[in-house]
């Protein structure tokens, strides 16, 4: 019987960093690939458009999928896709091209994320997969304060092509892991078929529910808010305040760390307060920091803007997690898998939506206040209404 061990962890965790790493590491140097490939920052915006919707899709697609073929198979598959879509990107010679490839990097790496997570209540049950799907999110966690770094260091030796190049390195150990380190944990008699045919039909269900369709709302939109900070941070933060690549990595690695912060400090919350009543006071709160960096870039942006940018990664872990555990209890009858699949592929387009929006116009700083305060707002909309409809 196999277990799960402290090295299988270390393997699944290097799968589920792919996130991370395809998305922050190279904020540094948006607004040299910008220049490089002679395109406007809405257009260079897009290139993590791309990233998010094939994320979007192989969250969507691939965990099933795998429940058919095995988890090894596909993982393998994801790896060696994910190597030649990072080397494709470190060789891009256009932004059509780049941002084609990054799709691709998104498709596997949305792939070897959803699949690396089945394979631990493949092989746990109870407290121990707990624990174990807990370690994977701790990595997922921090890595978006470690990767800015890691690229703040890269670019200005190598270039934002470095990065890729990196990532390329990254994907091979993810392939060299899958062939010979992550063994087979779902056997044969436990596969099913037709579960991409069955899984359509039971998030149409999902939907059918107001209540789970407004937490949802609250969770995609809700990221909205923090994503619209994400996105824009290389503009607002390098060509609007100055930073050099390197203090914008420090800087946006620090406000990334409260993240599990505020994970942490919600499951404390928890113990006193229902999770609809902290999702709440958290969306309000980015609604009054949108307010607040809007009048900032009406006035002029300026530092002082950092520490209220930092409030929305602090109300990140209320926001995620309680609208997420309030939407899938509306559907525990339906299914948790179709609702977390729904509710992840809502988020990553949302995320694929955001990035070339915040780019538009003469003003970054003014498009980020209002992606957070759109996003804000709608996500506060979507809780008020699965209030009144919340099944009891």
């Amino acid at each position: 019987m196999q277990k799960l061990s402290g090295g299988l962890l270390a393997a699944l965790a290097l799968f589920t960093a792919s996130g991370p790493l395809g998305i922050d590491m190279y904020l540094p140097g948006m607004p040299e690939l910008a220049t490089s490939l002679s395109t406007t920052h809405s257009f260079a915006q897009m290139t993590i458009t791309g990233f998010m919707l094939g994320m979007a899709l192989g969250n969507l697609l691939f965990g099933a999928i795998s429940d058919g073929t095995g988890r090894k198979p596909v993982i393998i598959v994801a790896s060696a896709v994910a190597l030649v879509a990072s080397v494709a990107c470190a060789l891009a010679d256009s932004i059509a091209f780049l941002i084609c490839a990054r799709f691709f990097q998104g498709l596997a790496g949305g792939c070897a994320i959803v699949v690396a997570r089945a394979v631990v209540p493949d092989i746990a049950h109870g407290k121990q997969a707990a624990r174990g799907l807990s370690a994977l999110m701790a990595i997922s966690g921090f890595m978006p304060a470690i990767a800015p770094v890691l690229g703040g260091l890269i670019i200005p030796a190598f270039t934002w092509r470095g990065v890729f190049w990196t990532i390329a390195a990254v994907n091979l150990a993810q392939l060299v892991v899958a062939l010979w380190l992550v063994p087979e944990t779902l056997p044969s008699h436990k596969r099913t078929s037709g579960t991409l045919r069955q899984m359509f039909p039971r998030m149409g269900r999902c939907l059918q529910r107001p209540a789970f369709t407004g937490y949802m709302v609250a969770a995609g939109l809700g990221f909205g808010t923090l994503f619209s900070y994400i996105a824009a941070s290389p503009l607002v933060l390098q060509l609007q305040l100055g930073l050099s690549p390197t203090t914008f990595s420090l800087v946006f690695g620090s406000i990334a760390l409260l993240i599990p912060l505020s994970n942490t400090l919600n499951m404390r919350l928890l113990k006193r307060h229902q999770p609809r009543a902290l999702l709440t006071v958290a969306l309000g709160v980015d609604l009054t920091v949108g307010a607040i960096l809007l009048a900032f870039s009406i006035l002029g942006p300026s530092t002082a803007m950092i520490p209220f940018i930092a409030i929305l990664s602090a109300m990140a872990g209320f926001i995620m997690a309680n609208a997420s555990a309030l939407a899938i209890e509306e559907v525990r009858d339906i299914g948790t898998g179709a609702g977390t699949g729904v509710m992840g592929f809502f988020q990553f387009i949302i995320g694929g939506l955001v990035p070339p929006l915040v780019a538009l116009g003469p003003n970054p700083a003014a498009a980020m206040a209002l992606g957070v305060l759109t996003c804000a707002g709608l996500a506060l909309t979507g809780a008020r209404i699965s209030s009144r409809f919340h099944r009891s």
